[in-house]
């Protein structure tokens, strides 16, 4: 199957994990456990973004790449693009989002972070 998939296509991508999915008592857990938070800020008064904004300015979560992904890179796509995933956006959106992105960190925090490149083979 693999062999026919490079003949047709003449290329390929693999993804390697070697870490269980998550169980079904997991699963079931993990949308248990948020109905109950819902429920609880329901019960308190609390709307989801005075809800969101306490809690996220309380925690102390560590930047990690899918956190960038998600919280900066992906709204960012889907303001400039409409699209959702990041398989969808063109190669010419990336270098848009990318420049969009640092301006706005540069602005606020003074943090420019440049494209992975072969000019700049350091970063990657």
């Amino acid at each position: 199957m693999i062999i026919a998939q490079w003949e047709h296509h003449k290329w390929l991508q693999v993804t390697v994990n070697n870490e269980k999915q998550r169980s079904d008592l997991q699963n079931n857990s993990l949308h248990l456990w948020c109905q109950m938070v819902a429920d609880a800020a329901n019960e308190n008064g609390f709307d989801v973004k005075s809800f969101v904004n306490e809690v996220t300015s309380r925690a102390e979560i560590p930047w990690t790449g899918s956190v960038v992904k998600e919280l900066i890179w992906r709204p960012t796509q889907i303001a400039y693009t409409a699209e959702q995933s990041t398989t969808k956006a063109s190669t010419k959106d990336y270098v848009v989002i990318c420049d969009i992105i640092n301006k706005a960190m540069g602005e606020s925090m003074g943090i420019h972070v440049p494209w992975p490149c072969k000019r700049n083979k350091d970063v990657a």
